[in-house]
């Protein structure tokens, strides 16, 4: 992963992404909240959703592991899972790239299709809570 998508971002913007490795070791700092269904957060330049993809990853991670055996709780906590995170980023291709990155990973641990309700309820939750704005001045 390229840690930036273009120089006039870096400088217009102060756009840069945060590797990998780095991610996964501050969401390592806070790890029982990221493990807890409704624990909320919000990124406040969430970028393509490099944080908050992680965090939906280990809550439901999470769900698996508590509700894997019904398919009615799995899908529950799942939705529940794309409730709790919110983002605020200034530039609009990033906020599509966000939603999208976090509705694959929905739609990949459900193994549903854009056309099934669950889908629907996650996009409309994400149109919601990732949002067009300058965290800063708001």
């Amino acid at each position: 992963m390229t840690l930036i998508k273009s120089k006039k971002r870096v400088v217009d913007h102060g756009e840069v992404y945060t590797p990998d490795w780095l991610v996964d070791a501050m969401l390592d700092l806070v790890k029982d909240e990221t493990e807890r269904l409704d624990s909320r957060f919000l990124e406040p330049a969430c970028g393509n959703g490099n944080f908050l993809t992680k965090i939906l990853k280990r809550k439901l991670a999470a769900v698996e592991l508590k509700y894997g055996k019904s398919d009615f709780d799995r899908k529950h906590f799942a939705l529940l899972s794309v409730m709790c995170i919110y983002g605020i980023e200034l530039l609009k291709d990033n906020i599509a790239e966000c939603k999208a990155n976090l509705l694959e990973v929905f739609e990949s641990y459900l193994n549903i299709e854009m056309q099934d309700d669950l889908y629907r309820s996650a996009s409309y939750i994400l149109s919601k809570n990732i949002v067009h704005g300058d965290a800063l001045t708001m």
